[in-house]
Parts: structure tokens; C-alpha cells; sequence
């Protein structure tokens, strides 16, 4: 089997890769290879971090920038004129007044302008937006915007599940919001979003959403092509705040997005208007091409890319190094197998790139449905998987175990690893722990519902189960897109969970569409649709550690929460971190242990690994420089031919 998959790999070796220009000349095409993409390339879907490469090279212009060392700058190179000015009202408001440069340009050649920034804000802050969307939190922290996201609302009494009212303590109805299944943002103004001007716009934060740790990244912004997403649609400021409103169409602006956007053609597939270094040429046969924008000013370095056409296809993840060591694709990033950094380090024509994960490894749960949805069977869970193997066989000993949601490259981690390491549970393959884990779950039984199960009885034939009271047995459906981890998953499991009785059924796919759809949008789907209550995966982090947008309860069921955790606890800790002043780091730090060690208790996934990534890139480019937070797509205006 090596023999023949080491024989075809030099085989595509001499696949040609240069294709013919529109000029008739010879253009060089950069081959990136990864998994296969979903095919999104906007924001606000179920991207995966493959589609995050195409968006992250075709769109760009934005204000504020997360540089190639996690700091937020603001862009003052290619988009700014200055840094933002700030005020602040007397009810604690604070307002930032940004000005473009009067240069910039779509890649079509026609002029970006404050619209296009305030257009992007508005719709991405609507609830129109949301009718196609998965998620949308832009404008979230500004003043106005539940009024302009929902509308005015009513006050009305909150009725319970049989249509009565809800009391209070005193007997007198509790009253709740109501608003108008109908509304829309058309001809609403945003009081927080003004345009000033051709070229001046402006966010004001609302006063109770400060102080905020991250704060400027609540009034960062990027450009949309208003005639592209909502044409025949204008944004207009009368003093009260920006608003959408249709000038030329009699259509809404549901339909419109719904035609320009999510339609087969639309920007959310073939995005055509952009303003990033690349342009959008097709995306086919799992490889998306993008060749440079004629009209890309620089980045916020000065920088222009020097690429002219870049490939970005699927690639078997059994043989990506192998490719880039013949030389038929140029990068793979994310590289952890230990076989295949060391095959890398010991090619001739290949180098490589490492840096410490912003994220971690895992195996996610479901928290709505089914077993997985008791904390104590997911802490069982656990408590049945050696998680040494990872390091050990699929990592080959480049990477750590963590016991929450971090990464090793993550400043506040690296400066409470000894609170961490005395407050967090360590699960490790402990058969007796995961029974008592169980024993305190509704899976206390056997078939019968009453009689306690016992241990010594297992059996591993899987024909002495644990039940609930209702006689339903206690049965785990894992889907895997990845088979290197899932198949250790599957591994462990098989040999201890008949032992506590639990079934464990894995599944393995090469569609990770197919996973993400279940893990994403799991909890939308009914009873009988429903099939899966774990997954193996893998996240990364943003320098803006936020923990509110991943495990808040606002957000149970929807793309940024999709397991469903709910918790007061984390409600609260995660709203006390995000509302500390950006210099309180020592305070940042506290919370962000005390919410750690309660994830880990609740443990919403099992942290499998974190390790250390490797970017391996063929000798014939030079220049690849990433970081955790700074992709090769990132990073595109530094790569250039050696040669």
C-alpha cells in the first residue's frame, strides 16, 4: 500500500500546473491544498476554516485588522484617513467617527464609499438578513439595535404551555416583549450607525454595553457592494440614525437578498463585487480559483500580492504532504500527524512553518437531545477515552492535552496554567468513575426501568445495557469526518463503553458538509430527523476571546452555540468577562478561569488535544510567515515564486 500510494503521488508530480491567461501568456497558479470546502464564501453561514481562505482573500477593506500577532490595529494604511475619533454623550455613549480614503475601489473599478460600510452594517444587523443566515451579531453592541433588529415590540402577559398567564410571586402576570413576526428593517433608522457624509460615517456603543474588553471590535466594519446585495435599494441618514430604503424596486429586502445572495449564482457562492487582494473565478470540482484584484489598493502593511492565480482544492489528507514533497501542491496548513511533520523535515524540497494552536481538537455533543444532552453521561464519556493516544499516535508527540475551551497560544492561558491545572478535572480512562458518573444520570437502569444496572453484567456483545425509567437505552451516534481521530475515538470507546453499558455507534464520512449541517443546524431538525449526538472536530480563536458568543444560552441553537449549552453560571461569567475595561487584564484572567472550571464540569465537549500546527510549503515559493491568528491566506502579500 505505501509502495503504490508513494508511486501515484510521484506520479501527479507531473501534472501540469501553469494555465494559459486571458492574454494568451503563462500564469503560475498557487496550489493550496485542504479538506473539502462547503462552498459559502460570506460571512454569517456555516463556514468552514476552507472557505474562511477564500473569504479571507477576496474580501478586505475593513477598518479594524487582526495583524499577524493577534493585536487589533486600525487600518490607516489603505482605508483610513486617521484613526477614529471617539466622544462621548452624558448617558456614557461613546461615538467613533470614521474617515475612508477616497481611493478605493471595488474590484469591478467603481468607488467604495461610506454607504457600502454603513450597507454592510445595517443588513448585516437585521433580522432580513437572519431569514437567510445562520448567525449575525454585527451592530449587536451599538445603541438602537434591538429596536432596529426587532422592531418597537408590545408589552403583553407571557402565557404558559396551555395559553394561560404566567404569575408572579404576588399573583400578578409576568409581562414579556412581544414583536412583530412581520417586521422589517426597511426605512427603520439605526441610531447608532450614522452617515456622514460621502466618506464619513459613524457607531456609537451603547452605554450598558460598556465596558467591554474588546472593545473596538464592536465598531469595526467592512464594505458590501450596495448595488450588489440590495439593488434598487438606497441607505439614507436624516439625522435619526442610517436607514435601508427602496428607491427603484417594489421588491422586499428579504426577496432581494434572498435572489442576490442565496440564490444558486448568488454572492454567497459566486461573490463577483469584492475589494480584497483576489477576485472570485469559479469554484468547482472542490477547487475554488481566485486571481488577482486589477484594483487592490494594499493591505493595512502597504503590501500588494505578488501570486497572480491561486488553486485552493481538496486534497486526501492521507497523502497532502505527500503532494506538497512532489511538488503537484505548493502549501498544506494545519499539519499534526507526527509521520508526516517528520517526512516533511526530511524532504529536500519542502519547509515548514510551526506555531502553537489558537484553538484545540474535539469531540462535540449534542446538548438538546438524547443521552448526550445530561452532563454526567458526557463527563462518562470522557472518563472511557484515553486521550494520551492522540498525543501519542496522531499527533506523534507534537501537542498537549487541555481540559477547557483554549488554546496553548493564549496569553491568558499561558498565565493561569498553575490555577488551571489545581481547579480543572483531568478526565482519564477511568472505567470505575464513569460508571458513578452514570449511576447519578437517568441511565440508572435496566430494561426493565426499575432495576438498578450492575456492572458486572456487561457484556461486550453490547446485550446488557443501561436504560433510562422509560426502558430507552443509553446509545451514542458519533459522526466523524476526520478519519485519523475519529477512528481513535472509536477505538477507545469499543473497548471500555460496553463496560459501563453504553453503545457506542460510529459513523466515518468524507463529506464534512455533511457534518456540519448535522452539527450545525442539528438542533432545528425534528425527533425523527435527528441522528447524531456527537462529532469530532476541531476549533480555532479569534484574538477577541469572547466565550458569550460560543456558550451564552442568547445563543443555544444557533451556529455560534450549536450544541445548545444553556447555564446560568456561564451566562453569568461570560457576561463578566466581556464587560471588563480593556486594561483590567488581571480581572480578565480571574473570570476566565472561574468560567474554564465550570465548562469543565459541564463539559459541553472533550478537549482531545491541542498542539502545535505546521504550515509544510513547497521550496519553490518563499516568504509563508503564519502565526496562530495569521493565515497563509492572510499572509498572501509575503508569499512570492523563489524563483
Amino acid at each position: 500500500m505505501k509502495l503504490f500510494r508513494k508511486v501515484f503521488v510521484l506520479a501527479l508530480a507531473f501534472v501540469a500546473v501553469l494555465v494559459l491567461s486571458a492574454c494568451g501568456g503563462k500564469t503560475r497558479t498557487l496550489r493550496v491544498g485542504t479538506p473539502k470546502m462547503s462552498g459559502d464564501f460570506v460571512a454569517g453561514f456555516s463556514n468552514s476554516a476552507y472557505d474562511r481562505y477564500v473569504r479571507d482573500l477576496i474580501h478586505g477593506y475593513g477598518t479594524l485588522v487582526e495583524d499577524e500577532f493577534g493585536e487589533f490595529v486600525w487600518d490607516t494604511t489603505a482605508v483610513l484617513v486617521d484613526e477614529p475619533t471617539t466622544t462621548e454623550d452624558a448617558q456614557g455613549n461613546k461615538t467613533y467617527r470614521f474617515v475612508l480614503q477616497d481611493d478605493l475601489k471595488w474590484n469591478n473599478g467603481e468607488r467604495i464609499t461610506a454607504k457600502d460600510y454603513v450597507a454592510q452594517m445595517l443588513l448585516y444587523s437585521s433580522k432580513d438578513w437572519l431569514s437567510i443566515a445562520t448567525t449575525a451579531s454585527a451592530g449587536i453592541d451599538l445603541v438602537g439595535y434591538t429596536k432596529f433588529n426587532k422592531g418597537e415590540g408590545t408589552e403583553q402577559p407571557k402565557l404558559d404551555e396551555d395559553g394561560e398567564p404566567v404569575l408572579d410571586e404576588n399573583g400578578d402576570p409576568v409581562m414579556e416583549t412581544v414583536y412583530d413576526e412581520n417586521y422589517t428593517v426597511l426605512d427603520q433608522p439605526f441610531a447608532g450607525v450614522r452617515l456622514l457624509g460621502e466618506f464619513e460615517f459613524s457607531l456609537t456603543i451603547a452605554a450598558e454595553n460598556l465596558p467591554y474588553f474588546y472593545e473596538v471590535a464592536s465598531v469595526s466594519a467592512g464594505p458590501i457592494d450596495l448595488d450588489t446585495y440590495l439593488p434598487g435599494f438606497d441607505i439614507k441618514d436624516d439625522g435619526n440614525g442610517a436607514y435601508i430604503t427602496a428607491v427603484d424596486t417594489d421588491k422586499s429586502i428579504v426577496d432581494t437578498i434572498k435572489e442576490t445572495v442565496n440564490a444558486e449564482d448568488g454572492q454567497r457562492y459566486k461573490p463577483t463585487v469584492t475589494a480584497g487582494p483576489y477576485q472570485f473565478v469559479s469554484f468547482a470540482n472542490d477547487t475554488a480559483t481566485v486571481e488577482l484584484n486589477p484594483n487592490f489598493k494594499t493591505n493595512h502593511e502597504g503590501k500588494k500580492p505578488k501570486i497572480e492565480r491561486i488553486e485552493i482544492t481538496y486534497v486526501n489528507s492521507e497523502v497532502d504532504v505527500d503532494q506538497v514533497i512532489a511538488g503537484t501542491i505548493d502549501i498544506v496548513s494545519g499539519v499534526i500527524e507526527g509521520a508526516k511533520i517528520e517526512a516533511a523535515q526530511n524532504a529536500e524540497n519542502a519547509e515548514l512553518v510551526s506555531y502553537f494552536r489558537n484553538g484545540y481538537g474535539l469531540m462535540a455533543f449534542a446538548q438538546y437531545w438524547g443521552p448526550s444532552q445530561f452532563a454526567e453521561v458526557r463527563r462518562a464519556i470522557a472518563y472511557l477515552i484515553d486521550r494520551n493516544v492522540f498525543l501519542d499516535q496522531f499527533l506523534g508527540g507534537f501537542g498537549s492535552l487541555v481540559n477547557g475551551p483554549y488554546g496553548e497560544a493564549q496569553w491568558f492561558y499561558q498565565e493561569t496554567k498553575a490555577e488551571l491545572e489545581e481547579a480543572l478535572t483531568n478526565y482519564t480512562l477511568n472505567v470505575a468513575k464513569a460508571n458513578e458518573e452514570l449511576d447519578a444520570s437517568p441511565y440508572q437502569f435496566e430494561a426493565d426501568g426499575e432495576t438498578p444496572f450492575d456492572p458486572t453484567k456487561a457484556r461486550s456483545d453490547y446485550t446488557y445495557l443501561r436504560h433510562d425509567e422509560d426502558g430507552n437505552a443509553l446509545e451514542i451516534n458519533h459522526l466523524s469526518a476526520s478519519a485519523e481521530v475519529g477512528n481513535l475515538i472509536n477505538l477507545s470507546l469499543q473497548e471500555e463503553a460496553w463496560k459501563v453499558g453504553l453503545k457506542f455507534n460510529f459513523t466515518n464520512t468524507e463529506d464534512f458538509d455533511l457534518l456540519l449541517n448535522h452539527y450545525y443546524y442539528g438542533s432545528s431538525l425534528s425527533e425523527s430527523e435527528r441522528t447524531y449526538h456527537s462529532f469530532n472536530l476541531a476549533t480555532n480563536f479569534t484574538s477577541a476571546y469572547d466565550p458569550y458568543y460560543s456558550w451564552h444560552s442568547d445563543w443555544a441553537g444557533t451556529t455560534n452555540n450549536p450544541g445548545g449549552l444553556e447555564d446560568e453560571i456561564i451566562d453569568q461569567l461570560t457576561e463578566e468577562m466581556r464587560r471588563l475595561d480593556p486594561t483590567q487584564k488581571d480581572e480578565f484572567k480571574e473570570k476566565f478561569v472561574e468560567f474554564v472550571t465550570r465548562w469543565n464540569e459541564l463539559l459541553p465537549n472533550i478537549p482531545l488535544y491541542s498542539n502545535e500546527y505546521f504550515d509544510v510549503y513547497n521550496t519553490r515559493i518563499k516568504g509563508l510567515q503564519t502565526t496562530p491568528v495569521w493565515s497563509w491566506a492572510n499572509d498572501i502579500c509575503d508569499i512570492e515564486w523563489a524563483d
